[in-house]
């Protein structure tokens, strides 16, 4: 083999793309491999660490809300001095699962810290812009139910969400809706799968989060947050309450049906061996590993920073000349400008700007586009019509809760027990977080949108949505599912039975909320299940339908981004043709520059990844340019993984695509 046939060889060649990142951190992670062993493998051993607190943590908090605490129901007591006693037996219980709630938090977080690229969090900046081409983002300042439908949806209608109408409503009443609609779209995106999130995400981000290239900050930064993370654990109060007591005897959880009680101190125990001797161990060892391998990795950290800062300046002048107007169109209407004669200049003018308001109407009439949004108003009405059925359950449930887990609920033989008793609970907790009004805090409520998808058996759990798979769009039907029915005949049932609850005195509220809660158990009293089930089928029919609107395949025309981007396109044409010749003049001159500024970033990203590419990898890289009007968006290279990726798949934890 001759040597011009060995350099063919390791020629490569790529477009200055969004993901070109993620290629060139495993090409430099494969080419220094050898000498990150300490590293990678002392890192994986910290990662399975803190997935065993996880998992541990998911096993102590499923225990302790299906554990059944034992009462006995005398009639020389009254009831009130039971529902006391019982509140103290499950006080401690309580405590558990706060703790078991708090360790699930603090593990995920340790777990992102470790397979997340520090670097790659200032890389993801919006790209939403005003520009001819410019991305559609999915933020939710622009969001109604329209959103979902415009951004890869998953294949089950998410609803409509919109607060816009409070007109519509009682004025004491319209308080309580929230005025924006982050929280919920928050809440939604938790529950997509990771496919999903990165079809939503994919134009916002320059650079994928995952780790390819380990790093001497990155392993620095970990330690001391997952530091801080174990430290926080160990002072919880459960902790606390446990290490008073020198031996766990029965005083110390209440008793439950069957062997619950020893199961949650059995698997508590299992947290604090690791959360004591594994975790800080593995911790140590990690430290040591990034410490023996700082030469090389201070050196990658220097190397990554070397051509990520030119690809992100030569992007962000892609950006910048996307959001400008074409030029050709610019030079259009110059021409028309440069007429010499004036009558037939205003005459061109004037068919250009009738041709623009056509264009534009044309948009605003679109029959898909209408349907949608005379659909989009009937669902926010809907919707705020079932918030006002269930506004007095979510106050009577704020009063139970006391803001905190603890339901002031007694078990009832007969009528509430076992799985009904739980299940209740669980409803309770739902509630309470649902349509409150802003705080102090600056925490906004949610709506009922949580409350929507549970009824569609959207599971809160990503991972589970993940593991078992979603059924397809194409085998749905416009109607409910016999499931969904079945959990809405359930809800209605249980919001019944909190009406019951309360007129026979079965809650446990304080003496200065007696008053509030007369009322609030009255009006509870008042729903009809009927009614509220009408409401609900309605409004799921409309968002069915409103999906289906956009998902028919009539055409590239009827889709709602090709008909929001004309429109886009349709309103920048209308400011250029209101735009006098000396403005006219302006603008061509600043896409000029524009476009001067991103072609003289590509050639020094280009100067540099050439550089990098032979003197850390031994190879050349031809860096080949992109159109100026293409739309930037990351995409889903699989065929690269992550280092903690196949360590995460086994553990059963998703494994983000972007």
């Amino acid at each position: 083999m001759t040597h011009s046939e060995l350099q063919r060889d390791i020629d490569m060649e790529c477009p200055a793309y969004p993901g070109l990142i993620t290629l060139l951190d495993a090409a430099l992670y494969r080419t220094f491999e050898g000498q990150l062993t300490a590293t990678v493998s002392s890192a994986n051993a910290t990662l399975s660490a803190f997935l065993q607190v996880k998992r541990q943590s998911n096993e102590l908090l499923q225990a302790c809300r299906t554990a059944i605490p034992r009462l006995t129901v005398s009639n020389q007591q009254p009831l009130q001095q039971q529902q006391q006693q019982q509140q103290n037996l499950l006080k401690n219980l309580y405590t558990m699962e706060s703790f078991a709630v708090f360790c699930m938090g603090c593990s995920s977080e340790a777990i992102s810290q470790i397979t997340t690229d520090k670097l790659a969090s200032s890389a993801n900046l919006s790209t939403g812009g005003g520009g001819d081409n410019a991305t559609e983002t999915t933020d939710s300042s622009t969001s109604s139910s329209l959103l979902p439908l415009s951004s890869s949806p998953p294949s089950f209608p998410l609803g409509l969400f919109s607060s816009s109408s409070s007109s519509q409503i009682p004025v004491d009443f319209s308080k309580v809706i929230p005025q924006s609609s982050k929280r919920s779209w928050e809440e939604v995106a938790l529950r997509l799968t990771a496919h999903q999130q990165h079809d939503i995400r994919k134009g916002d981000c320059w650079e994928s989060t995952k780790l390819y290239c380990p790093d001497y900050v990155w392993g620095h930064e970990s330690i001391l947050q997952c530091q801080r993370l174990v430290r926080s654990m160990v002072k919880h109060d459960a902790v606390l309450c446990m290490t008073l007591v020198p031996v766990l005897d029965k005083h110390v959880l209440p008793e439950c049906a069957g062997n619950t009680r020893e199961v949650i101190m059995n698997v508590f125990e299992n947290i604090m061996v690791l959360l004591k001797h594994d975790v800080p161990l593995r911790l140590q060892q990690f430290r040591k590993g990034i410490e023996s391998d700082a030469l090389i990795s201070k050196r990658l950290y220097l190397v990554k920073n070397e051509y990520r800062a030119p690809f992100r300046a030569f992007l962000e002048a892609h950006l910048h000349f996307q959001m400008a107007p074409r030029i050709e169109l610019v030079e259009e209407y110059i021409q028309i400008h440069e007429e010499t004669d004036n009558v037939h200049k205003l005459e061109l003018l004037k068919e250009k700007r009738r041709h623009v308001n056509q264009k534009v109407q044309a948009c605003l009439s679109n029959g898909n586009f209408v349907k949608a949004l005379a659909m989009e108003e009937k669902c926010e009405k809907l919707e705020i019509s079932m918030a006002t059925m269930l506004f007095p359950f979510c106050e009577l449930a704020r009063l139970l809760c006391d803001g905190n887990q603890i339901v002031g609920l007694v078990e009832v033989p007969g009528v509430l027990e076992g799985d009904d008793f739980l299940r209740m609970q669980e409803l309770l907790r739902t509630l309470k977080n649902l349509l409150y009004k802003k705080n102090e805090c600056g925490s906004s409520s949610t709506g009922i949108r949580p409350l929507l998808m549970d009824l569609q058996g959207i599971s809160r759990d990503p991972s589970f949505i993940n593991r078992n798979a979603v059924k397809e769009e194409e085998e749905e039907s416009s109607s409910m599912s016999l499931m969904d029915q079945q959990r809405l005949s359930t809800l209605c049932c249980q919001l019944k039975h909190i009406g019951m609850l309360g007129t026979s005195n079965r809650f446990v509220i304080g003496k200065k909320d007696k008053e509030s809660s007369h009322a609030l158990i009255e009006a509870c009293t008042l729903f009809n299940g009927d009614v509220f089930s009408k409401v609900y089928r309605d409004w799921y029919n409309l968002c069915k339908r409103q999906r289906e609107i956009f998902n028919k395949v009539d055409g590239v025309e009827n889709t709602l981004d090709e008909i929001m981007k004309q429109m886009r396109q349709a309103e920048i044409e209308t400011s250029i043709a209101i735009s006098s010749k000396q403005d006219l003049f302006l603008a061509r001159e600043r896409i000029h520059m524009l476009w001067n500024d991103r072609q003289q970033k590509f050639d020094v990203l280009e100067e540099t990844l050439h550089d990098c590419c032979l003197r850390e990898m031994d190879c050349r890289l031809n860096l080949l340019p992109i159109n100026e009007y293409v739309v930037l968006s990351l995409p889903n290279i699989q065929s690269v993984a992550g280092i903690f990726d196949i360590g995460m798949e086994l553990a059963g934890e998703i494994v983000s695509s972007c």
